[in-house]
């Protein structure tokens, strides 16, 4: 039958059993309507969707075709293949060819419409992926079953989406082997655009693995200052940024955060401003990679450590500590640095690891004097504290990874990282690719 009078059958056939659901008027006419609608719509693109398909043929060639092995590839039989899809359950009948050389078959038609060995549709996948990027992969389960009506175990998302992330991490670790052989660019002429200040931010997080023990997956940010905006006194907000991450080697971390860089068109003649928690592997970075660049240690970091000392020398809570620490960080954060710290040292410390404490204190902050003049780093509108990484490693690694009783295997974090990566830096097109179609369906009104 041709599609028009399959899709006026089933319309027909729709409106007759619709009929008696909706002749009682109450509350959920509506919702039943939409659904109603909904599961029509479906109907009505599953025949199209196996109309087109029909059109593509089985994807018969010749009786032999040509192996990658060198050899040639017998037709032996029509095979069917069940897909589950974003419309519904496809049937394909497909031209099945076997290598006697080699011992491997193919199905040219799959390889024509771009299917994976799952038997799931590239939008299933797509869904699943994005879903799963998100939500832990029972929870995905459900989403997905009830937003689209596709059953997927969650063992099975969890296959479609790690499948995904490896993908993701594979490109990944392209980019940094190529970016690993570039320099700088050098821009000049009339082309060349004013120097950009670049703000880079790194930190690390925790996950828990299968074996019991933790590793840590360091992540970093990047922004030009430009698009942080106050948005009310004291609040500021990112517009667009950068995000990575990688478990692992601190060296892999930095061919990967050199090529985020260079992809972000990063030159000579821009200014960059590295902001951490003081950590060596962050400075050991900046010196490596930025040898000019700015540094600035976190304010909120290195006030810590003052009230750590308050804690020790007047007692947690007590309100003579919270005072000395208030005023010591009020200082700080209007650059008297050098003050503080002699304010410090002058505490009067009863126990040795009282004493212990002050000395840690002191060292730290000592260390990094030339990273803490807050008040001019505000003067010239540029960040003090490293919220944005730190909302960073929430998001790519905590919020995904770290929820109630996860443990994961080294890949499964490397895939996930990868591929949450991808969707909070809206590359996730480039993983699973959804196609512009452009129907103008006011032609059709």
């Amino acid at each position: 039958m041709p599609l028009i009078e399959q899709i006026i059958n089933t319309l027909s056939t729709w409106q007759k059993q619709l009929l008696p659901l909706t002749s009682a008027s109450d509350s959920t006419a509506l919702a039943l309507l939409e659904q109603a609608a909904g599961e029509l719509g479906k109907r009505i693109a599953l025949l199209a969707l196996e109309d087109q398909l029909q059109q593509l043929g089985t994807g018969y060639e010749s009786s032999s075709r040509l192996c990658p092995c060198g050899q040639r590839q017998r037709f032996l039989r029509y095979s069917p293949r069940r897909l589950r899809s974003l419309c519904g359950t496809l049937s394909l009948r497909r031209a099945y060819y076997h290598c006697s050389h080699c011992r491997t078959g193919s199905a040219p038609l799959d390889a024509q419409l771009g299917l994976s060995a799952r038997d799931i549709t590239p939008g299933v996948e797509r869904a699943a992926t994005l879903l799963a990027a998100h939500l832990p992969f029972a929870e995905t389960e459900f989403v997905l079953q009830e937003l689209t009506g596709v059953a997927l175990s969650g063992r099975q998302v969890e296959t479609v989406a790690e499948a995904i992330g490896q993908q993701a991490e594979a490109a990944q670790q392209r980019e940094q082997q190529a970016a690993a052989r570039q320099g700088l660019p050098e821009v000049s002429g009339p082309q060349r655009q004013p120097p950009r200040t670049l703000i880079i931010e790194m930190d690390g997080v925790q996950v828990g693995l299968q074996d019991g023990s933790w590793q840590e997956v360091k992540c970093g940010v990047i922004y030009e200052l430009s698009q942080r905006v106050e948005i009310n006194p004291q609040r500021w907000e990112l517009l667009s940024s950068r995000q990575l991450a990688l478990r692992g080697e601190v060296a892999k971390f930095r061919q990967r955060l050199w090529a985020t860089v260079l992809a972000l068109g990063l030159r000579p003649c821009d200014r960059v401003v590295v902001l951490g928690d003081g950590a060596e592997w962050i400075d050991q970075t900046a010196q490596l990679l930025f040898p000019g660049a700015l540094r600035i240690l976190d304010y909120y970091h290195a006030a810590e450590r003052l009230w750590a000392v308050a804690a020790a020398r007047f007692g947690e809570g007590s309100r003579e500590g919270e005072a000395w620490a208030q005023r010591r960080a009020a200082k700080l954060r209007g650059g008297q640095t050098k003050q503080v710290i002699a304010s410090l040292k002058r505490l009067q410390m009863k126990t040795a690891e009282k004493r212990a404490t002050q000395e840690d204190a002191a060292r730290y902050l000592g260390a990094r004097c030339e990273q803490m003049s807050y008040a001019a780093y505000e003067g010239q509108g540029l960040p003090i504290g490293s919220g944005a990484v730190e909302s960073a490693c929430k998001q790519i690694v905590t919020a995904r990874l770290k929820q109630a009783g996860m443990r994961w295997s080294e890949a499964g974090v490397d895939a996930m990282v990868a591929l949450r990566c991808y969707v909070l830096n809206r590359r996730f097109d480039e993983l699973c690719r959804k196609p512009a179609i452009g129907f103008d369906w006011q032609e059709a009104a």
